[in-house]
């Protein structure tokens, strides 16, 4: 809701609805003040979307959607309202309020899931690529066992993890630094006992405490690929943001593995159909 004084109001008062709305939806002039198209949100043949310019807010005739600027990118976008907020004002020039933190240790948390957001996404891309290189073949021919077109692949963003074990480490090493790869999901570790460490315990700390801390440089020797020779499914939260993976091992009598991160949230959007896309049963 955009209350006087705050950044959600200044955004709404210098915002035209028919201008942002007209980013998706054909709109003719219906009236002095109205202009009206096919509502995006339910299929029809004749008009029943209109937009007042005036009183700056939608409405539908037909399936009864209504709301302001930010309700309706929200509802097309599938966002929340605080990415409403930015992308409206993304699309209107207006620069957006620089994040405030209320102690250093939350500032650097708040980096950290940031730089977490962005290691999924290479990630994922780096799968996608595998997926579609000579050894992604078996990977290819699973998912075709399993009834998914190359149009569910590309919508679900599946891909291959190789067999080896620094490949995708290799890749990501140049752009991220080793504390922001350990805290990934997408590693694992050797201590120098011979015990094998994964990354969860520390994505747990980062999650309850607001100061990011990992055990000493030399704890730990080098790390390797969690996952190796599995078909890759992204899980995304509600805002369509990478979050965590499922790995489905083309190895037999195996289970699937799934990693999470600090940055995963109890709403991952697309978990299940995913988990439903690689389980056999």
């Amino acid at each position: 809701m955009a209350n006087p004084g705050d950044f959600a109001y200044t955004v709404k008062q210098q915002a035209d609805i028919v201008r942002i709305v007209g980013d998706y939806v054909k709109l003719k002039k219906a009236g002095a003040q109205n202009y009206s198209g096919l509502c995006p949100f339910h299929g029809e043949k004749t008009a029943s979307f209109s937009v007042h310019a005036t009183r700056q807010f939608y409405h539908c005739f037909g399936c009864g959607v209504s709301g302001d600027v930010f309700s309706f990118v929200q509802k097309i976008e599938n966002i929340t309202f605080p990415e409403a907020v930015r992308l409206v004002a993304q699309k209107l020039g207006i620069p957006l309020p620089k994040a405030s933190y209320s102690t250093p240790g939350e500032a650097k948390e708040a980096r950290l899931r940031g730089q977490l957001l962005d290691v999924h996404e290479r990630a994922v891309a780096f799968f996608q690529e595998c997926l579609r290189r000579p050894e992604g073949a078996q990977a290819r021919e699973y998912l075709k066992g399993r009834g998914l077109t190359e149009d569910l692949i590309a919508k679900f963003r599946v891909g291959y993890a190789p067999d080896s074990g620094f490949l995708v480490r290799d890749r990501l090493k140049n752009e991220f630094n080793e504390e922001v790869l350990r805290e990934s999901g997408l590693f694992s570790w050797k201590q120098e006992d011979g015990r094998q460490t994964s990354d969860l315990r520390p994505q747990q700390d980062a999650l309850q405490k607001s100061e990011v801390r990992g055990p000493a440089p030399d704890a730990r020797s080098a790390m390797y690929s969690k996952f190796r020779n599995r078909v890759m499914f992204p899980i995304a939260s509600d805002v369509g943001k990478v979050i965590a993976f499922t790995g489905r091992t083309l190895a037999r009598d195996a289970d699937l593995l799934e990693e999470q991160s600090p940055v995963q949230s109890r709403s991952g959007q697309g978990m299940d159909q995913e988990v439903r896309l690689c389980d056999p049963r």
